[in-house]
């Protein structure tokens, strides 16, 4: 059974006082046996080109087990956001595309919204949505409109709201929008169970988000007496 972790990141962080080398990378994905890590640079790191220039290079050191997530500041000239983003899926071979809510500061109803949205349906990547930490932004039900005006999009909600009560906001807004998926980091294993049994383990995708949570999130899922089929799916 292959195992698949969309959220992983490299590098420093100013906006969560956060820094994951290579090594704290790896250790992680070897340990616990990921078979591919979709990795992006943090939010709020010093110098986004570099950190993203480092996962290419960690793409051709791992192939076929590192792949890229172009996490670029949307706040910036359409023709500037496009020319990186097209770099890094054109010539690097990244294979998504975040929004970042609160590292971004920004609505996904914003007009800088726009672009990374029509970015990811371009290059016919899924967007990668933060949501939780970070209100009024980063509520799920935001989400809710741009997945319908784009309902041929893979959208996957990062954290699925995070707390408890931002997490029904995260169920609601993928029970109504079929493109969108749940990425349930951080979340309880009852909320987990709550989505798997209810939109079905294929709209369910596992995220770790850091180094020292990849473990837990795994031993959840597996802990939690789930079917061979639905286990594969997430």
């Amino acid at each position: 059974m292959k195992i698949v972790d969309v959220h992983l990141h490299l590098g420093p962080c100013k906006v969560f006082d956060l820094d994951t080398s290579e090594e704290a990378l790896m250790g992680a994905i070897e340990k616990n046996k990921i078979d591919a890590g979709l990795v992006e640079p943090y939010p709020g790191c010093p110098d986004a080109k570099k950190v993203h220039n480092d996962i290419a290079k960690l793409m051709k050191k791992y192939p076929k087990k590192i792949f890229g997530v172009a996490n670029v500041n949307p706040h910036q000239g359409e023709k500037e956001y496009n020319a990186e983003v097209d770099r890094l899926i054109k010539d690097e071979g990244f294979v998504g595309i975040k929004l970042h809510t609160i590292g971004h500061a920004i609505s996904p109803l914003a007009t800088d919204a726009k672009k990374v949205f029509d970015a990811a349906k371009r290059h016919k990547v899924p967007l990668m949505i933060h949501t939780g930490a970070g209100i009024p932004f980063a509520l799920p039900s935001l989400t809710i409109p741009m997945a319908q005006a784009y309902p041929d999009l893979p959208i996957i909600l990062f954290h699925s709201g995070m707390a408890h009560i931002y997490s029904t906001e995260a169920y609601i807004a993928a029970k109504l929008c079929k493109n969108i998926y749940l990425e349930g980091s951080w979340i309880s294993i009852n909320e987990k169970m709550w989505f798997v049994n209810d939109l079905g383990s294929e709209r369910i995708v596992l995220g770790t988000d850091l180094p020292e949570n990849t473990a837990v999130e795994i031993f959840q899922y597996r802990s939690a007496g789930l079917s061979d089929k639905d286990l594969a799916n997430v």
